[in-house]
């Protein structure tokens, strides 16, 4: 096994496409944890009361609020580098798939600021009234 340098990474540039491909999976990736996660508060609720409300109050900490803003960026990302995708595949903008990939993220970067602003003051505001942090395990 030779160094990174004599297997050849160390002239390895990232073009793009790459990125846009690399970002589209991580998020794709994290929008199924998210799913994982929904599925696992939502059915606490067969459990009963106690544990749905305890379940509720784990992820309604202001670190999940926090989260939250993650997984906005995640939805967004995914939805618009899909659209992007369909341009690329059906529309014929293979040549374009760099100016396109560069207005969605303008795009994207507006809405993320819009809505990320909003649940991050939200998530201050919490702990401002005295909520941890991190929330607690132990009900």
């Amino acid at each position: 096994m030779g160094s990174l340098r004599t297997r050849g990474f160390s002239h390895y540039r990232w073009q793009t496409g790459q990125v846009a491909w690399l970002l589209h999976r991580i998020t794709g990736l994290a929008l199924v944890l998210y799913i994982t996660m929904h599925i696992w508060v939502v059915s606490s609720l067969q459990l009963g009361e106690g544990p749905f409300e305890a379940t509720m109050a784990f992820v309604q900490s202001p670190l999940f609020r926090f989260l939250e803003v993650g997984l906005f960026f995640c939805v967004i990302y995914h939805a618009l580098n899909g659209l992007r995708v369909i341009a690329i595949d059906f529309l014929g903008a293979t040549e374009k798939h760099v100016p396109i990939f560069w207005v969605l993220v303008v795009v994207g970067g507006v809405l993320w600021v819009i809505g990320g602003a909003d649940m991050i003051t939200h998530a201050i505001e919490q702990m401002n009234h005295g909520d941890p942090f991190f929330p607690s395990l132990g009900g």
